[in-house]
């Protein structure tokens, strides 16, 4: 691993992890490369993770065009360990997090940045606007941040509607992760020290202003789920619920562990016999008559719960 240490002092670093993403990445670093924060004020962190394809020397020669960037070639193959190898680089007091097929807004980094600092925010939630083919950018609008309190954001996050759990497209100070790092998961890796961050964030702020693009293709993680990103999965759920804290809480984790279940047995064939102990126990550990009965949980939620426990008794 190397990379050219220029003597710079920027505020924000963005960090972006890429394997076998040639077809999109141009795209990316072209909306990296029309940030308005301006390439002093810009810490680009690129990673190439094993790419067969271009995406490495793509990243090499868009490192000869800004002086802001940082480029690293790892062998990993895996995100997690990749993030954190970002990480290892970052220098500015904020991060944020980018994905090789994703777009920015031109001023995306300028908005966060500036609200991060006029508020004294430790971590700030943005929307995903998804998209496929051409990102249109919606039109132009005064940005609103409004400050969260950690329980209501971690309730979104077991909603998992509006809040994900994901990293992208989302801005931290740098002081959140001086201890904590990523697991090594080939997937679900953001969503897995999602507990982590907010205990650790005094102040944070969500904004329903859209500034990054989210790709939908094959290669999403739905899209090419397997048993190894299945076992990632469960593993995240199992992280979450340490955090579940009231009756409430446990009605959303539910809810969310059905769905992703759901989610799992629908698109991996041949699943693991680890990975089907897991959804076993998950759905067990449900009371039907708390779930069913509850007015927590939507009725879309309720049927898929049924469907679930019909197919976990034909395995016996």
């Amino acid at each position: 691993m190397s990379f050219e240490n220029r003597q710079r002092q920027p505020q924000l670093s963005v960090l972006l992890v890429a394997h076998n993403q040639a077809t999109y990445l141009p795209e990316t670093l072209a909306s990296l490369r029309a940030q308005t924060i301006g390439p002093e004020n810009l810490e680009i962190v690129l990673i190439d993770d094993a790419s067969t394809d271009a995406t490495g020397e793509q990243i090499d020669a868009f490192s000869k065009e800004l002086s802001c960037v940082k480029t690293s070639h790892v062998p990993f193959q895996n995100v997690g360990k990749t993030r954190n190898a970002a990480l290892a680089l970052a220098t500015a007091p904020y991060l944020m997090f980018v994905d090789g097929d994703d777009v920015l807004t031109p001023d995306a980094c300028e908005l966060l940045l500036k609200a991060a600092q006029e508020n004294a925010a430790e971590m700030i939630v943005t929307p995903l606007l998804r998209f496929r083919g051409t990102p249109v950018l919606p039109p132009a609008k005064p940005a609103k941040f409004s400050a969260t309190e950690v329980t209501a954001l971690w309730e979104e996050l077991l909603r998992h509607q509006r809040y994900m759990g994901h990293l992208i497209g989302c801005f931290f100070s740098r002081r959140l992760f001086e201890t904590l790092r990523f697991p090594e998961m080939s997937c679900y890796e953001d969503i897995f020290i999602v507990p982590d961050l907010l205990k650790q964030s005094p102040r944070i702020l969500v904004s329903d202003t859209p500034i990054y693009f989210y790709r939908q293709h094959d290669r999403n993680t739905s899209a090419a789920l397997n048993n190894v990103k299945a076992e990632s999965m469960l593993s995240m759920l199992a992280k979450l619920k340490e955090d579940v804290k009231n009756a409430y809480q446990q009605r959303l984790f539910e809810a969310l562990c059905v769905k992703q279940c759901r989610i799992t047995l629908d698109n991996v064939k041949d699943l693991s016999d680890g990975n089907q102990r897991s959804i076993k126990s998950f759905m067990e550990a449900i009371s039907p008559r708390k779930f069913l009965l509850s007015p927590y949980v939507s009725v879309s939620n309720k049927r898929l719960f049924l469907q679930n426990n019909k197919e976990l008794r034909r395995w016996g």
